[in-house]
């Protein structure tokens, strides 16, 4: 292949990219991004500049793309169901994908996949066909299912659609687990709740380590998506299915969210009272989430009790990290919860290893002179 600076990228519109496909009897590759993603970048700048990459794609594909939030980009996020950037989608002349991906990809790696997209075997379309004429093979349909997530496609109906073929008796295979790992979502399906109830035979069959993290990101994907949306009804409606499943690290995932949800809706007094029945217990070696906490409770939180507690916190903190800062935040939460004597040790302790480090402590001496 003749040396190439880069990918070159044709100004034409999804329709016009159709038409050219067909007279130059090659598949479109077309890359979905918006000006704020570093991926982007990263990929326009390091890959899509590869001499190599840059004579694979020209001579293969018609190049072009999109910016998603930008023109006809809106209306192809859409009908493509674009929802992480950067995405990559191969498609024929009809319009039919062929092939999907999504991220950032060292210059070997995207020559490989885009071998992919133009080997029939791999496509979406031949994988589909082949799994629907066999929806009980456990291999087509695995291979289907990790074609659509590689392209950040719903899964769900494939994994569902194939479980339904056989019962949770015949769940106990090497296979199976991959299927269920990559393509579960539902925590109250029948499928995740015998992994649950046989977690020593499938951490046999795969690991310890991944049966317990296959547990902890179906809670996450389960509920973040409700803290972030601040839907605090889904939310704690969901959350006794996750409760239930009794595990460590279940529990000290519930209790970042739950303090999270709280947050986010300044919904103070249930932060209040899941941070005081948790936060030893689950945030007691944990520097940052001290700190946190305690930065909260500063700012939000008046009751004098609940301040005590927080500036013990904080005090934890500082003995697991060392930070000014940190020594004034537990000084303030005593003086909130009215120990003015533990206000002043702690402020003279931040002041000393500010001296110590040749740091400004101003601050501390303010507090000082307040705690006179």
């Amino acid at each position: 292949m003749q040396a190439q600076s880069e990918i070159i990228f044709r100004e034409l519109s999804y329709a016009e990219s159709l038409r050219e496909s067909g007279n130059a009897k090659k598949p479109v590759f077309m890359v979905c991004y918006t000006d704020w993603c570093g991926h982007c970048k990263k990929m326009k700048e390091e890959v899509f500049t590869d001499t190599t990459v840059a004579a694979y794609y020209n001579e293969n594909f018609i190049c072009i793309k999109i910016n998603m939030e930008a023109g006809e980009g809106v209306t192809l996020r859409n009908k493509f169901g674009v929802k992480m950037f950067p995405t990559f989608i191969f498609f024929d002349r009809n319009g039919t994908t062929l092939y999907r991906l999504m991220g950032e990809f060292k210059p070997a790696d995207f020559i490989e996949q885009g071998k992919s997209a133009l080997t029939p075997e791999k496509q979406l379309p031949y994988l589909k066909q082949v799994f629907e004429d066999d929806p009980s093979n456990p291999e087509k349909c695995y291979a289907y299912l990790m074609a659509l997530r590689r392209g950040a496609m719903d899964y769900t109906a494939v994994a569902s659609k194939y479980f339904a073929t056989i019962p949770d008796s015949a769940l106990l295979t090497e296979i199976n687990w991959k299927i269920i790992a990559n393509g579960v979502t539902d925590i109250n399906s029948s499928q995740f709740q015998f992994v649950l109830a046989h977690q020593k035979e499938f951490a046999a069959i795969a690991s310890p380590g991944r049966v317990q993290r296959k547990i902890s990101n179906i809670v996450s994907e389960t509920l973040m998506p409700l803290v972030e949306a601040k839907d605090t009804a889904g939310y704690f409606l969901k959350r006794p299915s996750a409760a239930a499943i009794q595990n460590g690290k279940v529990d000290s995932l519930l209790f970042m969210m739950d303090k999270e949800i709280y947050e986010r809706t300044l919904n103070w007094s249930g932060y209040r009272k899941v941070t005081l029945a948790g936060t030893i217990k689950y945030a007691w070696n944990d520097y940052h989430q001290l700190n946190e906490i305690a930065n909260v409770y500063l700012r939000n939180i008046s009751d004098p009790v609940a301040c005590g507690e927080a500036a013990s916190w904080a005090e934890r903190a500082v003995m697991l990290s060392p930070q000014y800062a940190g020594y004034l935040v537990s000084a303030r939460l005593f003086l909130k919860s009215g120990d003015k004597t533990k206000a002043a040790t702690m402020a003279n302790q931040g002041k000393e290893l500010a001296m110590k480090n040749g740091w400004s402590y101003s601050e501390a001496d303010q507090l000082l002179l307040q705690l006179q």
